[in-house]
């Protein structure tokens, strides 16, 4: 509820400047000849779009996207000229949407947003970022902007026209709810509900609406003395006032004050019940979360603005308490959004419950959803830190235990980031950026799951965008390597496969290991990007083997994001004809939690996959949601047990019955099975007497450079097959 509607207001208040003018919707004229049409009457559809990129392609591309919604684009390669074009497109009431690239020459995307958000017509426009940059001070500094939304660079274009169709529709809904409030307005504005002539002395003289209107029929008991201390003030000073109140709970009502000749004063209430409602619906979805009812990022920022002003004037300190969901996306990929927005409403109600529990007195607190599974809880107090620790415990705490929807079972633990104001920064972006920098070096493992910000973490955030950049340029100076892990066919020890292995010695940190860099790579977007690279590589070298004679299938490892959006089966296509190798050397291995996710996306794109000759291999088996249904809606060509499994199936009865369990089940199937991780000949004997049909591991080969695998497949060539390696499992 806004603050208005509690707060007497004795003098009129001025019309705000920039505002849209409502007087001449509340006319006579427009109230009796439109009020019948009122309802019906279509919302304006502006039609242009202005694209901003200094990149041609960029341009086309956007501009074609636009297209496809049926809007007109109007595409500069500069800031200045977008924002100029603009400006004109919105005094004609023609501006549907503006696309912004970030870094431009002149003008950058931040500015030309800010500018235009400075404009009084324009705060109902979408404006969208589109950036390379995925950290959260860039994401910050779009929306401080005014951006409405934010597309990352590599665009999925094929995706594109979907996701602005969504951005229009929200905003042709935000325009149509205005006009909806505008007319509500202007209509209950134009009808008293009552009206009195009443003396200076509170005496009614006069009501068309009641016989004999006693001064108790004005307001509510306690609303009395300040209805008759106003018209005292208007009778004497002739100045107009409002008061507004409320009366069972969801009525409201607005006395407006007159005096006309003589000195009597004219009370007017109107029934402003549907007009009050109307502006609380709309503040709620200016300043609330509509999934969780939370208060979200601007509500946030605006709330810590003013704790940060409270706290200065009080001498205390405002804690920051920043918390992330480790496992969300893991849920949202497997389950689905719905899966994913039930879990979120039970994470706000248990972030609700863990502050109820901290209670102290003089502390002032409030939680909200800052975005995506991203929620941020702000504690003033005169001892703020160890509040701040105890509140960060119990938001750990609560998450120990599962939530649990629909049968199934989530532990969606969180990463906490405390900063505190004025000791970690002079103001709410600082103080918000350095709790979100301690978050994610608990998230990272270099903390506990509660981490309290210190200057040393912005240098180790430093060095993972290092670390990221690097990545990129290594991506795109191809100085990335490929290694390939030998499969080996059980019964004669014969070498029938490959999996790819992807490495990055970097010229200044050396050897990254994979599991870092594939972070980073999942982490900042550009998965899909390397995932491509991948699939060139190994294309590339197929057709350097196929010149010399060799022809061996090559297993691919498929990251959910890339196979959700990266079009796999396109990429595959092209790279294969491009080397002019047929697709089925190649082989896809995916893990359990994208195919259980059964979507309509991963189906595609498996079915797109096999059609071109693609083997298609489950990854992990056995470590993830294993279902019968799934495997059996799309059974894979390959079942790889996890070497989890492998590690003592000869010495483990729980080990070796998972792993009889695959295989039995993967027989049954007519499904190839695969075992990872044999580094002993025991796990070697105890596979081949039930029947697995081919084994990896540093047992029979380390994985091997291009040219190592090469010699060793013209050496097998003519040769019979060789014994088991020697090697004892190493690093």
């Amino acid at each position: 509820m806004s603050q208005a509607v509690h707060r007497a207001s004795w003098e009129l208040p001025p019309q705000p400047s920039g505002t849209t003018d409502v007087s001449d919707a509340a006319s006579p004229a427009n109230a009796a000849g439109r009020a019948d049409a009122a309802d019906t009457r279509p919302v304006h559809a502006p039609r242009i779009a202005i694209i901003a990129d200094d990149e041609d392609i960029g341009r086309l591309l956007l501009a074609e996207s636009v297209l496809a919604r049926g809007l007109t684009p109007q595409a500069f390669d500069n800031g200045t000229a977008a924002l100029a074009a603009a400006l004109a497109a919105a005094a004609s009431g023609e501006l549907a949407i503006v696309l912004l690239d970030v870094d431009m020459p002149g003008l950058d995307g931040y500015a030309v947003c800010r500018r235009l958000r400075a404009q009084a017509q324009l705060p109902a426009v979408p404006i969208v970022m589109v950036t390379g940059h995925e950290d959260s001070t860039a994401v910050t500094r779009a929306f401080e902007a005014g951006a409405t939304d934010f597309i990352s660079k590599p665009v999925n274009w094929s995706l594109l026209p979907r996701r602005l169709e969504y951005i229009l529709r929200n905003a042709a809904a935000a325009r149509a709810l205005a006009e909806r409030v505008t007319q509500v307005r202007t209509l209950v504005e134009a009808i008293p509900d009552t009206l009195w002539v009443v003396a200076p002395d509170g005496r009614i003289l006069w009501s068309p609406n009641a016989a004999g209107p006693q001064v108790e029929s004005l307001a509510p008991a306690e609303q009395l003395p300040q209805v008759l201390s106003a018209i005292r003030k208007t009778a004497q000073d002739g100045v107009q006032r409002r008061l507004q109140y409320r009366e069972s709970g969801t009525q409201s009502y607005e006395l407006r004050f007159s005096r006309r000749e003589g000195g009597d004063v004219v009370v007017v209430r109107q029934d402003t019940s549907e007009r009050t409602a109307a502006a609380e619906r709309i503040e709620r979805l200016a300043y609330f979360d509509p999934l969780t009812g939370l208060p979200n990022r601007q509500r946030c920022i605006e709330t810590a603005e003013a704790l940060f002003a409270e706290a200065d004037r009080l001498r205390q300190s405002v804690a920051v308490v920043y918390l992330d969901l480790n496992s969300f996306k893991r849920i949202n990929d497997a389950f689905g959004h719905s899966v994913g927005d039930a879990v979120l409403r039970t994470v706000a109600a248990r972030l609700m419950h863990a502050l109820e529990q901290c209670r102290r007195d003089g502390a002032v607190s409030s939680v909200a959803r800052f975005g995506g599974d991203e929620f941020v809880i702000l504690l003033r107090h005169a001892d703020v830190r160890p509040l701040a620790d105890e509140v960060a415990e119990a938001c750990r705490r609560a998450f120990l235990n599962p939530i649990a929807y629909e049968g199934l079972e989530f532990y969606p633990a969180p990463s906490i980031g405390v900063a505190v104001y004025p000791d970690d920064g002079p103001d709410v972006a600082t103080v918000l950026k350095n709790a979100d920098t301690a978050m994610y070096q608990a998230k990272s493992g270099a903390a506990r799951s509660v981490a309290i910000y210190a200057p040393a973490m912005s240098s180790r955030l430093r060095d993972w965008l290092d670390l990221e950049a690097r990545l990129r340029h290594a991506v795109q100076q191809e100085r990335l390597a490929l290694q390939f892990q030998p499969k080996f066919r059980l019964r004669d020890q014969r070498l029938v496969g490959v999996e790819a292995l992807l490495r990055w010695c970097d010229a200044e940190h050396g050897d990254i290991p994979p599991n870092r860099f594939v972070e980073i790579a999942e982490d900042s977007g550009l998965i899909i990007e390397l995932g491509s690279w991948v699939i060139r590589a190994v294309c590339r070298q197929l057709a350097a083997w196929q010149a010399r004679g060799l022809a061996l299938p090559v297993a691919i490892n498929v990251s959910g994001k890339q196979m959700l959006h990266g079009d796999v089966a396109r990429v595959v296509e092209a790279e294969a004809a491009a080397a002019g190798i047929p697709a089925s050397l190649i082989e896809i291995e995916i893990t359990e939690s994208l195919l259980i996710k059964d979507s309509a996306t991963v189906r595609e794109a498996l079915e797109r996959l096999r059609a071109l000759g693609c083997g298609i291999a489950l990854d992990d088996f056995g470590t993830g949601y294993s279902s019968l249904a799934y495997i059996t809606r799309f059974p894979p060509d390959r079942l790889k047990i996890d070497q989890s499994f492998i590690r003592q199936v000869d010495q483990s009865p729980r080990d070796a019955a998972i792993a009889n369990a695959i295989l039995a089940l993967a027989h049954s199937l007519d499904v190839i099975v695969t075992a990872e991780g044999v580094e002993r000949p025991g796990q070697l004997e105890w596979l081949r007497a039930r029947g697995c049909d081919e084994v990896q591991g540093f047992l029979l080969s380390r994985p091997l450079g291009a040219r190592q695998l090469e010699q060793r497949l013209l050496t097998e060539a003519g040769a019979s097959p060789a014994p088991a390696s020697t090697h004892a499992p190493g690093s």
